[in-house]
């Protein structure tokens, strides 16, 4: 059950668009797991997988948003169909980084939904229209945030924050509704919102072309041979014979 901290966090989910998320603490529980050769590793929770698929497939997009790089979320993130150019890593100050998805979207802040656990979050969840946070943050964000998940940091808190977006927009019920049924839902993801405009613009563009600019199909010509025809040559000896045979009024 999650915990709301502002009255109006229901009408503010209502507006989304756009979930960014930080990783370390938010996504994973913020644990650095070293082994003996010195690789890392990180603990990801299958929820939390499962409810950006269902943002995804409502037709939001999601970015990720983190001060730390490593090639674990990499991995990640292609798991669940991340496209890369919306990962983040190494920024501390994450507002340029912000500034850049934002724009990549066209989106207002109010329809922009940030989930951090962090300090370092602050300056982005004071800009956006949502803000959710997870069970194990620090004091200063929970005092900040819109929701408080019932889970920690890599323990499905995201996947909770998102079903309650979700809800709020009043796509949670279909969803479950499909999978309610007695058959499974097929997994086919809505276009994002920013994709349906650009193709909206695009069909306009398209009906505006005069008929003449449309390509016509081509006759293809057919080439006859012009090569000139071999005689064949006669006999030299048969036109001999022949002549003799004229003469004698025989035929060979």
């Amino acid at each position: 059950m999650i915990n709301q901290m502002r009255k109006d966090s229901f009408e503010r989910a209502k507006k989304v668009k756009l979930i960014i998320m930080d990783v370390d603490g938010t996504l994973t529980d913020g644990g650095i797991y070293i082994g003996e050769s010195g690789e890392l590793f990180k603990s990801f929770h299958c929820r939390d997988g499962i409810g950006i698929n269902l943002a995804r497939r409502a037709g939001m997009e999601v970015a990720l948003l983190t001060g730390r790089t490593s090639k674990q979320l990499l991995i990640r993130a292609q798991e669940l169909k991340i496209n890369p150019e919306l990962i983040f890593q190494g920024h501390i100050d994450k507002r340029e980084a912000y500034k850049q998805i934002k724009n990549k979207f066209n989106v207002a802040d109010e329809e922009v939904a940030y989930i951090g656990d962090d300090i370092v979050d602050l300056p982005i969840m004071m800009q956006v229209g949502f803000t959710g946070t997870v069970a194990n943050a620090v004091t200063e964000v929970k005092n900040r945030t819109c929701v408080i998940s019932d889970f920690n940091g890599g323990e499905g808190a995201v996947r909770e924050i998102i079903e309650f977006i979700l809800k709020a927009k009043n796509l949670w019920n279909d969803i479950l509704t499909e999978y309610l049924s007695a058959e499974l839902p097929e997994v086919k993801e809505k276009e994002p919102f920013y994709m349906v405009a650009n193709k909206s613009d695009q069909i306009t563009n398209q009906s505006n072309v005069p008929k003449q600019a449309q390509s016509q199909p081509t006759m293809k010509t057919v080439q006859t041979s012009t090569r000139p025809t071999i005689q064949p040559q006669k006999d030299e000896n048969l036109e001999k014979l022949e002549k003799i045979g004229k003469k004698l009024n025989t035929k060979f």
